[in-house]
């Protein structure tokens, strides 16, 4: 735990690497101290068919972080935080960046 899953618009993949893109966000998520380096899982999902806003933006980068329940607000902060700055000095011209966490239910999730 946690699962870090990229989504991205097409586009992206024009000017990035978007295998150093999943390292970038993955050793990020490492860095913070909030898991066992060998339970993170990072992933990138690319999105072929996307409208942003108005069209001043074209490009777009989010990452959600699921993990178990349990950290405090500030863990969580300093996660997207962490994942933000990161990921935002890797793909400066990326026109929208955000980071999120989710809480799974850990009633429901089960894991081999």
């Amino acid at each position: 735990m946690p699962h870090v899953i990229i989504e991205y618009s097409a586009n992206v993949a024009d000017e990035l690497d978007i295998a150093e893109l999943v390292q970038t966000a993955h050793k990020a998520a490492i860095a913070t101290g909030l898991f066992n380096p060998d339970a993170v899982k990072s992933r990138a999902h690319q999105c072929h068919h996307f409208t942003l806003g108005t069209g001043k933006i074209d490009s777009f980068i989010h990452i959600n972080v699921r993990m178990l329940p349990g950290r405090t607000l500030e863990q969580q902060q300093l996660l997207t935080q962490t994942l933000f700055d990161a990921v935002n000095a890797f793909a400066p011209a990326v026109g929208g960046l955000s980071v999120e966490t989710t809480d799974l239910a850990s009633e429901s999730y089960r894991k081999k």
